[in-house]
């Protein structure tokens, strides 16, 4: 399905696990690495083969391109479609943020797997982003009622 605006194009593609990859959607190495890299996500960036491989083996990958098509923003989930949802990355380039990309690419997530009982992620400390993710209905693992819960996390 496609949204388009005067400014923004906005592209969604959405796979199941059983689905084959289909190589010509998947994300050309030489576009994301350059949008993650002005992003600042180093992580992504220093091994492009993993991260081809991790966004072909999402659940969903939901892009938002300009209107010349240079990627600006992406989320990508783990999921088994039923029970739970992670949303493993939120990512809009710099020159973008604060301006709806990410808001957009987020609800359609929402939208997506309305259903599923849980969605989950982890973010940055930052402090814009809690008012973000509570504007969009999300709650601190702390704060949850009626009883807080626990989250874990193992990072290497």
């Amino acid at each position: 399905m496609r949204r388009c605006s005067r400014s923004r194009r906005w592209c969604r593609r959405g796979k199941r696990r059983s689905d084959r990859p289909d190589p010509a959607r998947t994300p050309r190495r030489r576009r994301a690495p350059g949008a993650l890299r002005r992003g600042g996500w180093s992580a992504y960036t220093q091994q492009p083969d993993d991260l081809v491989a991790a966004v072909a083996a999402s659940h969903l990958v939901l892009t938002a391109r300009d209107t010349a098509g240079a990627l600006i923003g992406l989320v990508r989930t783990v999921s088994d479609g039923i029970t739970i949802v992670y949303v493993q990355d939120l990512l809009v380039v710099p020159t973008h943020q604060r301006s709806g990309v990410g808001g957009r690419l987020l609800d359609a997530v929402l939208e997506r797997y309305a259903g599923v009982r849980q969605t989950v992620l982890t973010t940055d400390a930052e402090p814009g982003q809690r008012a973000f993710y509570e504007s969009r209905g999300f709650v601190e693992a702390h704060d949850v009622e009626p009883a807080p819960l626990r989250s874990f996390v193992r990072l290497r």
